[in-house]
């Protein structure tokens, strides 16, 4: 009987040394991220860079890295900048027949440094989110208003873009 307990207690200890080993996760600080958009509606929006911050942490936890609260705890840290946002439409029009296209397009730079300040990688990653809508009556909102969903898209798009060239060396 203490054989069995002796060999499971062996056992326990392998699977969680090797499982230990196996777990090669880098602890990723964000320091921040700074709102550079130079014209448009979200030009120095702290609320913007705050809510893409929170994005950027979602992905990292989803790709298995570890997100820390302090700098001095971090393996990798992490800088990013929103350099361009925009809402190109196109109206097309045709008797009673029309179309709307709204393509949002999102620009974001990203640093990686290590403890002591020395550059790693640095990318930038542009993507678009397109909203299209048709109908058969000439219709105009009017409303200038941007598409939250399509925005929301967008921006998630280019956080996805930017951790996977920057931390797992995806194109």
């Amino acid at each position: 009987m203490t054989k069995i307990k002796g060999l499971s207690l062996l056992l326990c200890t392998l699977f969680l040394a090797f499982s230990s080993f196996a777990q090669d996760t880098y602890k990723v600080y964000i320091s921040g991220v700074e709102n550079k958009i130079k014209i448009g509606k979200f030009t120095g929006n702290r609320n913007f860079a705050f809510g893409v911050k929170n994005i950027f942490e979602e992905i990292l936890q989803d790709k298995e890295f570890s997100i820390v609260e302090t700098r001095s705890e971090a393996d990798i840290i992490l800088s990013v900048d929103l350099l361009f946002f925009d809402v190109n439409r196109t109206k097309r029009n045709i008797s009673v027949f029309h179309s709307d296209v709204e393509e949002t397009l999102v620009i974001m730079k990203a640093i990686t440094t290590d403890k002591s300040g020395k550059k790693l990688k640095e990318s930038i990653a542009e993507e678009s989110s397109s909203e299209i809508s048709t109908s058969t009556l000439i219709t105009d909102d009017g409303s200038g208003k941007i598409n939250q969903q399509a925005l929301s898209s967008a921006i998630k798009k280019t956080c996805v873009s930017l951790v996977d060239k920057i931390f797992l060396n995806k194109k």
